[in-house]
């Protein structure tokens, strides 16, 4: 969902982040800066960001792969938080995603209260 945002996000803007030679590189780029992250999992965290990028379900195309094992959800989390930063530093708007993402929930907890 995040990596559709900042795509359409960018879409108006003439500097536009193109996701296949901008936006994925640059995440998968900064991948070995956590430590934590296992060298192996990158290929399947990119075919996430790829599904993402062409607007597919990227839950539903990574379930085609069987269960999630704990090393590939540890980066996956790294990568949220990596989107999240560069959507907060193309905004200038440091938390703007935090913020979003609270809105969601909140509103979504509403509806089913």
């Amino acid at each position: 969902m995040l990596t559709g945002y900042l795509i359409a996000e960018q879409a108006s803007g003439e500097d536009r982040l193109d996701p296949l030679s901008d936006l994925i590189p640059a995440v998968i780029r900064r991948l070995p800066t956590f430590e934590m992250a296992d060298p192996a999992q990158v290929p399947m965290v990119t075919g996430v960001l790829m599904a993402a990028a062409m607007g597919m379900d990227t839950v539903a195309w990574r379930d085609r792969f069987g269960q999630i094992p704990p090393e590939e959800a540890l980066v996956h989390s790294f990568v949220l938080w990596l989107l999240a930063d560069l959507f907060d530093s193309l905004t200038g708007r440091p938390g703007v995603i935090d913020r979003m993402m609270r809105e969601t929930f909140d509103s979504l907890a509403t509806e089913r209260s």
